[in-house]
């Protein structure tokens, strides 16, 4: 292998591992908004299945 061809190689790895961190530090604040709705929808819903559970118990 050449020193060229080693250059080369080296500097494809190292792209690599940069997109491959960029993708990584992309990915957490993805799933952390993900994560921060799914749990505001889930207490909604707790919250209103809970106003249906006293509204019955009050007024029937």
């Amino acid at each position: 292998m050449s020193d060229f061809d080693q250059l080369r190689t080296a500097t494809y790895a190292t792209q690599f591992r940069a997109a491959k961190a960029a993708s990584r530090i992309l990915d957490w604040p993805v799933l952390g908004v993900a994560f921060a709705l799914v749990s505001v929808v889930a207490w909604d819903l707790a919250l209103l299945w809970l106003a249906v559970k006293l509204c019955r118990i009050v007024f029937l």
